[in-house]
């Protein structure tokens, strides 16, 4: 069950990339990471906008239809304060996404390896583990992971 789909009211579309981080609910630090205000979160909420306006609905229903639309998803959670805002997201369940709207909403929003994910590389783990391959969890054994 995805969690937050609208990051927090940031995929409303009422900010504007020229806010300071000090206006509005979503001020301040991120309690996971840094602020919603980064570059990466406006590019993504642009292309959002984009497909908005192409289907003239508001951002937020987009954003969940494009949460509902994903494999694996049977559900997901909906933080609305309104009866207004909850008549939005349940109008969200009507709108069907193309496949050119998905895959440039699946782009704009992958996810970016971080520094954590460079520790999985082979060679790295070869060498915290002292020369020999450690298989992770779900991989096979293979000649880069078996012990030597």
């Amino acid at each position: 069950v995805p969690w937050s789909p609208l990051a927090g009211g940031f995929l409303t579309g009422k900010y504007a990339r020229g806010d300071t981080a000090d206006s509005g609910r979503l001020s301040g630090p991120n309690p996971f990471g840094d602020s919603k205000f980064a570059e990466r979160n406006w590019d993504i909420l642009e292309v959002l906008k984009a497909v908005a306006r192409e289907l003239d609905r508001p951002p937020a229903q987009v954003a969940l239809a494009w949460v509902m639309a994903r494999k694996g998803v049977g559900s997901t959670l909906i933080g609305a304060r309104t009866v207004a805002q909850l008549e939005s997201n349940i109008a969200a369940t009507t709108i069907v996404l193309s496949d050119d709207q998905m895959q440039r909403l699946d782009h704009a929003s992958a996810p970016v390896p971080g520094f954590s994910a460079s520790l999985a590389q082979p060679g790295v783990r070869r060498m915290v583990f002292g020369g020999h391959g450690v298989a992770g969890w779900g991989e096979r054994k293979t000649s880069t992971t078996s012990a030597r």
